[in-house]
């Protein structure tokens, strides 16, 4: 489980690295969710680099402690890949050649599709893990399959105080971000990706935790007032919750 935050991004083959998003990634022991956006000052076609979310899976690399062989299947993508809908990147975690010793910082070394080749590339990405409090509830939804495919599928993730939504309805893209306040309650921070006027499982946000049953839910997906959707369309929304657990106390 992880809130991750990308210090930066060196493609082959001059792996020259830089950063030209921010991006934040929620992992649970299953789900994953991960969104790169543009700055706000930056002038794109869409505030969106990249986001997607689906499956991790990970093991110990043999004879090599504190590294990690991971994999992550793009179950929804905001990249069309084409025939291939489920794009796996491959890659192992281990100590930061800058923070040797510091738990909290990553390097990860891979090959992934490059957004913008569409090629599978290899890459370095530079992290920092935000460390989620002892108690926090982490969650992750989804709504879709397999049989739906990947143009009518989305999760959300909660880690603690951090929330991620992405997915697709009809082929069109969505994603949001969002952060708890101290008053507790969520406030979205990039409103502009709220391309149709329908904030998708934003309504999973507040469910009370021990309600939350490993199985199907129906949720309304609230609609943001002046954008003129209608609201006779797509009124409710099928969300299972695939894992919800609360951080566990650390052992000394």
């Amino acid at each position: 489980m992880s809130i991750s935050t990308r210090l930066g991004i060196a493609w082959a083959p001059d792996f020259k690295s830089s950063e030209p998003t921010d991006t934040l990634v929620l992992t649970g022991k299953t789900y994953f969710v991960d969104q790169r956006l543009f700055p706000e000052r930056t002038a794109a076609p869409s505030p969106v680099s990249w986001a997607f979310a689906g499956i991790r899976s990970s093991q110990p690399v043999p004879d090599k402690p504190g590294y990690t062989k991971c994999s992550w299947t793009h179950l929804v993508s905001s990249v069309d890949f084409g025939k291939d809908e489920k794009p796996v990147d491959e890659g192992v975690l281990g100590p930061h050649p800058a923070w040797p010793n510091g738990p909290t910082f990553a390097l990860e070394t891979g090959t992934m599709v490059n957004p913008d080749t569409g090629v599978m590339t290899d890459y370095q990405e530079f992290w920092q893990d935000i460390d989620a409090k002892e108690g926090d509830e982490v969650v992750f939804w989804e709504y879709g399959s397999d049989e739906t495919g990947p143009e009518n599928r989305g999760f959300v993730g909660i880690v603690g105080q951090r929330a991620l939504g992405v997915g697709r309805v009809n082929g069109v893209f969505w994603t949001w971000r969002a952060e708890k306040g101290g008053d507790g309650d969520w406030r979205l921070e990039r409103s502009v990706l709220e391309r149709d006027g329908r904030r998708r499982g934003w309504g999973l946000l507040n469910m009370a935790f021990d309600t939350i049953i490993l199985g199907t839910t129906v949720v309304k997906d609230e609609v943001v007032s002046g954008h003129g959707f209608d609201e006779t369309q797509e009124t409710e929304r099928a969300w299972a919750p695939r894992e919800a657990w609360r951080v566990p106390k650390k052992h000394d």
